[in-house]
């Protein structure tokens, strides 16, 4: 009798384990039809519909993580490495474990593949120095990881100099140098993301891509820092910066006030907390109208 009921549990344990009824069948349906017949249109769409399910924290822990790694596995199956580094990556940054290593080394070899050499080897030198226990991984990678440890900091110091190189001959920054050097940063918290100078690497990089008005990826790096790292001293600072780039670059009023609110709820004793509710009450107004707030308050201040 006992027999049978450890039989029951272990099939009902199986079932459970296997249970992938968080992806919902028009997903399934999709991957189905995609790897018999499949086109660009397809796989956009199957990339849409992986987006929403992620997106809004609609699934967390096992569940999130199981269906991060079966889109980034069909895609890499599919030979569409772009969308599969959109997923291991997510995938490397939010599930930091075991199972690390193995997915920072596939990252590297769909890097490889795409022909993204500097990037490449930047994270092959950053591999071997976080995980020096792997002794395969260094005869694997060749020649492709320097003799001498990787300095970090002065590698980064050069790479920020090329964004600049050619500012005086022609007035502008140099856009792929600014996107490897955001590249670098995120390559460094993905294999290192314990060390003290994560947050930091993450607040350089989204500096450099507010810079190039790359706003999607700024606020996605500001957002790293405030998920993993929230005690980080600029992390206040970040979450400032996403409400002031939505009010004043992008004009967009009521998202931009959500974070300005958020920001005073959360961080009440911050010396930017003034500067947060004077941008709240002038948000949207021309400068007539700021001017004339401004006179009114101070003849209200006189006539006390």
């Amino acid at each position: 009798m006992k027999t049978i009921f450890y039989s029951v549990l272990l099939v009902f344990f199986m079932i459970a384990c296997n249970n992938t009824s968080y992806v919902p069948k028009d997903i399934v349906k999709l991957e189905k039809t995609i790897k018999k017949s499949p086109s660009d249109k397809s796989f956009l769409e199957l990339n849409d519909k992986y987006s929403e399910l992620l997106k809004g924290n609609k699934l967390k822990g096992k569940n999130r993580e199981q269906v991060l790694e079966r889109a980034y596995k069909f895609f890499l199956e599919s030979g569409k490495d772009t969308y599969a580094v959109t997923y291991l990556t997510e995938l490397i940054k939010d599930y930091s474990d075991e199972k690390t290593p193995e997915r920072v080394k596939d990252l590297i070899a769909i890097f490889d593949k795409k022909g993204n050499k500097e990037l490449s080897k930047l994270m092959k030198n950053l591999y071997v120095k976080t995980y020096p226990e792997d002794k395969e991984a260094k005869s694997v990678f060749g020649n492709q990881v320097d003799s001498v440890e990787l300095d970090f900091d002065k590698f980064l110091l050069g790479e920020g100099q090329k964004i600049f190189a050619d500012l005086e001959k022609t007035g502008k920054l140099n856009v792929k140098a600014a996107k490897d050097y955001v590249n670098d940063c995120e390559a460094f918290v993905l294999i290192s993301p314990k060390d003290s100078l994560s947050p930091e690497y993450l607040f350089k990089a989204g500096e450099v891509a507010h810079t190039i008005k790359s706003y999607n990826k700024t606020f996605e790096l500001y957002d790293w820092i405030l998920e993993k790292y929230p005690n980080y001293r600029k992390a206040p600072t970040a979450l400032f910066l996403k409400g002031y780039i939505l009010d004043n670059e992008l004009k967009k009023y009521d998202d931009a006030k959500e974070i300005y609110n958020r920001f005073l709820q959360k961080y009440p004793n911050s010396e930017l907390v003034d500067d947060v509710k004077t941008l709240i009450e002038y948000m949207g107004k021309s400068d007539e109208e700021i001017l004339k707030m401004i006179e009114a308050k101070k003849k209200k201040s006189t006539e006390k």
